[in-house]
C-alpha cells in the first residue's frame, strides 16, 4: 500500500509543470457549445451541485438531477456522458474560479501573511455560499497519485504551488519557520481546507470565523513564535 509520503511526493513532482500549463489550458477550453446549450449545462450543474453540497458527498442519481431540472434523464446524457463527467465539470468550474480569485489576491500584493489570510477568506466565502470546493479539493487530492496528468489534478497542483510560494515568501519575511517543507505543507493546507469545511455547517460558523479558523491552522503549524 502506498503511504502518504509517496502520494505527497507525486503531487509535488507534478506541481511545477502544472503551474506553467494551467493558464494556457484555460485559454484553449472548448467553445463549440451554443449559448442555449451552455445555459442548460449550467442549470444541470447547479442542480447537481445543490444535491452534493446538501449531502456532503457525490452520492446522487442522475434521475434526481433530471427531476430537479424538469427534463428527461435521457436528455441529461446529451450534455454529459455520465455522472462522472457531470461531477468533473462541476469540480473543474469550482477550482477554475478559485484559481482566478487566488491569482487576483496574489497580484494585489501585501505580505505573505496578509495574502494567506485573504485566500482563507475567499475560500470560506465560497464554501459558505454553497460552492462544492471542499468536495472538489477532497476529490482531486484522492485522485492525485493516480491521475497526475489529469486537468482536475493539475488545477489542484497549481493551487498547491501558489500556497507553497506564499509560504516561501513568508520565510523571507520572517513569519514562517525556516525549517518548514513548503511543498508538503501546502498539500496539507489544501487537505485541511477540504476537511475543515464540514465545520462551517456542523458548528454553525460564520464565514469570518471559518476563515479565521483556517488561517489559524496554517499559522499554528508554520508560523514563527510571537
Amino acid at each position: 500500500m502506498r503511504d502518504a509520503n509517496d502520494v505527497s511526493v507525486e503531487v509535488v513532482g507534478g506541481m511545477r509543470r502544472a503551474r506553467s500549463d494551467m493558464h494556457e489550458r484555460y485559454r484553449k477550453r472548448a467553445g463549440d457549445k451554443t449559448r442555449k446549450s451552455m445555459q442548460t449545462r449550467k442549470r444541470i450543474m447547479s442542480v447537481a451541485t445543490q444535491i452534493m453540497v446538501a449531502r456532503g458527498n457525490t452520492s446522487f442519481q442522475m434521475s434526481e438531477v433530471s427531476r430537479g431540472c424538469n427534463m428527461s434523464k435521457g436528455a441529461l446524457y446529451y450534455y454529459f456522458a455520465d455522472k462522472e463527467d457531470l461531477i468533473q465539470a462541476i469540480f473543474d468550474d469550482a477550482l477554475d474560479d478559485l484559481v482566478v480569485a487566488i491569482d487576483k489576491i496574489v497580484a494585489e500584493s501585501g505580505t505573505a501573511k496578509e495574502v494567506l489570510m485573504s485566500v482563507c477568506s475567499e475560500y470560506a466565502s465560497r464554501v459558505r455560499e454553497g460552492s462544492p470546493l471542499s468536495l472538489a479539493l477532497m476529490y482531486e487530492l484522492i485522485r492525485s497519485h493516480e491521475f497526475s496528468d489529469d486537468e482536475g489534478v493539475m488545477r489542484l497542483q497549481y493551487i498547491v504551488g501558489v500556497i507553497a510560494d506564499l509560504l516561501e515568501r513568508g520565510k523571507a519575511e520572517g513569519s514562517i519557520r525556516k525549517e518548514i517543507d513548503t511543498d508538503l505543507t501546502a498539500i496539507a493546507v489544501c487537505g485541511a481546507f477540504a476537511f475543515a469545511a464540514a465545520g462551517i455547517n456542523e458548528e454553525g460558523l460564520s464565514t469570518g470565523a471559518f476563515a479565521s479558523q483556517l488561517f489559524q491552522i496554517i499559522e499554528g503549524g508554520t508560523g514563527e513564535p510571537q
